[in-house]
């Protein structure tokens, strides 16, 4: 997949997912089967078939850099109210000040590392042409917009301030991906190599908290326990 169109995609679809929330009623048991559907392939996908090949690629520290990742999400999720599984909390603005408390600077933040980070390794041509990656780091951007833009509806957020922020948003992992192609055309494929797995920890520790949230209480639920299923065997077969 090109670089533009990528570029494209990944700015396009939180945009998109904004416009549906503003004018479309969301159904939220449909917004967890997405996040439980999700989850399951882009936890497939790079298990299978991302962190194999990265091995073989070069195996020297990718570890480390994967465990960093997942420990830069673990921070990251102090401040983000767990927005990137899917979480929708917030307080009702109260006096023109209560935007702020709903959606701290913090989190838009953290928000935008996570994006940030998350777009670094497709300016690899290899990893921007894998195209089940792509799908399941897609798939996995659509839920999380929907729970910033139904976060930024509930909190009272103006219309100008709330497109403005998730525009902001949208363009992390755009600019994620320039930043990434500029310094791995400097640095060489270390350098996205290292993108790459440090992108994996953050992907595996979000992945796997999401299938275990679609289970509430550990109560089992056959739609739920069904979607993850299809996730799973949908990321099996899209070996190359």
């Amino acid at each position: 997949m090109s670089l533009p169109l990528l570029i494209l995609l990944f700015l396009f679809l939180p945009l998109a997912a904004g416009a549906w929330v503003r004018f479309r009623t969301t159904d939220p048991m449909q917004v967890k089967l997405l996040l439980a559907f999700s989850g399951a392939f882009l936890l497939g996908v790079t298990v299978l078939h991302m962190l194999p090949e990265l091995y073989e690629r070069d195996s020297h520290e990718v570890g480390l850099w994967v465990l960093a990742g997942f420990m830069l999400q673990v921070v990251l999720e102090f401040f983000s109210q767990g927005i990137e599984h899917g979480h929708v909390h917030a307080h009702q603005s109260h006096g023109g000040h209560g935007a702020a408390r709903a959606l701290p600077m913090l989190t838009l933040l953290s928000l935008f590392i996570h994006s940030f980070t998350e777009g670094m390794p497709f300016a690899d041509p290899r990893v921007g042409g894998d195209l089940a990656f792509v799908t399941g780091v897609l798939l996995h951007k659509l839920p999380m917009a929907i729970a910033l833009a139904t976060v930024l509806q509930r909190s009272g957020v103006g219309q100008g301030r709330s497109w403005a922020t998730l525009a902001l948003f949208a363009m992390a992992a755009p600019l994620g991906i320039l930043f990434g192609h500029g310094f791995g055309a400097g640095f060489g494929e270390g350098f996205l190599n290292a993108a790459l797995a440090l992108a994996i920890g953050m992907l595996l520790h979000i992945s796997t908290t999401i299938i275990f949230e679609t289970t509430p209480d550990h109560r089992f639920n056959a739609r739920r326990f069904i979607t993850v299923l299809l996730g799973t065997a949908l990321a099996i077969f899209t070996g190359h």
